[in-house]
Order: structure tokens, then sequence, then C-alpha cells
């Protein structure tokens, strides 16, 4: 099984979400995959259906808002609290911006003049308050119900999926659930992180492999779709 990321590991983060794109020859090399492997998964914090408009590919399973849980009752006003009070916090800085999603928000910051930090400290009362977890990420911070995210959307993955191997790409912090979730299991893996000056090195710590872009990512999965199909052409023939 194959999981990957989509912002920042198939394609380039820019200033404008809403025009960013996979790299052509990254969905070519997903489309192969999808029939040679058991399951390809893109898991994204991206919604569903931004996912299916960016990844129109058929047999490749679209994951969107990082996998969490439709949120309970409790948990769906808590958001709605954080979206109203968040909102006018972070209307006096200029160029950042608050994306609604059902399960989270994403307050985006890579056009704001101020730093994840600065907006982590004018947030974190409203986060405790509100019960929810806050995350910083590349410019922006993912906010949702504790204790969710990537990594028990992994969790559950390779429950419903019993792969025998699994590999996964990812370039953000809220890859590092899933990292921390698929080095610590016994079966075959490879965690694949997509570098950048605008994380911290130690998200990378569980990774076998470190690449250094979108591209490079491209390359590693074009090179696993001609060593998949070689391998299946060499079982045919034995």
């Amino acid at each position: 099984m194959l999981v990957t990321d989509f912002d920042g590991t198939l394609a380039d983060i820019g200033p404008d979400p809403a025009r960013s794109a996979a790299v052509p020859e990254a969905l070519d090399a997903l489309r192969r995959l999808a029939r040679l492997l058991r399951q390809v998964v893109v898991l994204s914090s991206r919604t569903s259906t931004e996912l299916e408009r960016l990844v129109p590919l058929s047999g490749v399973r679209l994951i969107g808002d990082s996998g969490l849980a439709p949120p309970t009752p409790d948990e769906k006003r808590a958001l709605e609290r954080f979206n109203g009070e968040a909102a006018k916090l972070m209307a006096s800085v200029s160029g950042a911006w608050l994306e609604i999603k059902p399960a989270s928000t994403t307050v985006h910051l890579r056009n704001a003049q101020i730093t994840g930090e600065e907006a982590m400290a004018l947030l974190r009362p409203l986060l405790k308050d509100t019960g929810l977890y806050g995350a910083q990420g590349r410019k922006v911070i993912e906010v949702h119900t504790a204790f969710a995210g990537k990594g028990t959307a992994l969790t559950k993955l390779l429950d419903e999926v019993e792969p025998g191997g699994v590999i996964a790409l990812g370039d953000d912090e809220n890859d590092r659930s899933a990292f921390e979730v698929l080095s610590g299991s016994e079966m075959p893996h490879m965690c694949i992180g997509i570098s950048s000056p605008e994380v911290r090195p130690d998200l990378f710590a569980r990774c076998d492999l470190v690449l250094g872009s979108p591209r490079q990512a491209t390359a590693f999965l074009q090179m696993l779709a001609d060593w998949a199909s070689a391998s299946l052409e060499t079982s045919r023939s034995g």
C-alpha cells in the first residue's frame, strides 16, 4: 500500500492553494501504481472535494481532511466557536485567512506578516478554552479535535486493508503522527519525508529516506512504478 500527502509532496506549495497542481508525472506514476499495488491512497488535509479535482484518477483512494471523523455535536460546537472567535482575532492580521472544513480549520499564514509562533500565541488561549488541538505546519496552523489526525487515519487504514507492506510520503507537521505509527509497525514499511526550510528537521526522525522536493518525490514514485511493473512481469513469467 502507498499512502501519500498532496501539498508539498505531489505538488509544490505556492501563495494560493487554489492554484496548486500536482506534478503531472506524479499523477502518471500514481495511475500506474493503482494498477500494481493493493491500494494507493492520497491522505491530505485538503477537503475531499478538492482532492477529487486535484487527483482525478480512477483507482486511487482519496481521503480528505486528514481522515478526521465527522465531529460530534460537542466538537462541532467547539469548532464553530473557534472559527467565529479566531476570525475576529486574525482580522487585524493582513493576509491571514481561515479555511473551514467539515472536521477541522486551517489558519493560512503564507501571505501574512506574522510568524507561526506569533499566530499560535494569539490562538493558544482560544484553543485551550475550546479543547481543540492546534499544530503549526508550513505557514499554516491546523486545528482539529485532540488525539486525531493522519496517524489515527493511517491506523484505521492498516486495520482495514491489512497490507503486506506500506510506503508513506509526507512533508509537513501533520504527517508526523503517520510517520510515528508506521515506524512503530512490525510490517515492512518505508517512511519518506520531503524536506523544506519551513519544517523542523526532527519531523523526519522516523523517516527511512528524505527527499528534497516534490520533483524528487515524483522521481521516486516513477521508480517505484517501474519496479512494481517489472516485479509483476517476473512473477507472471516465472
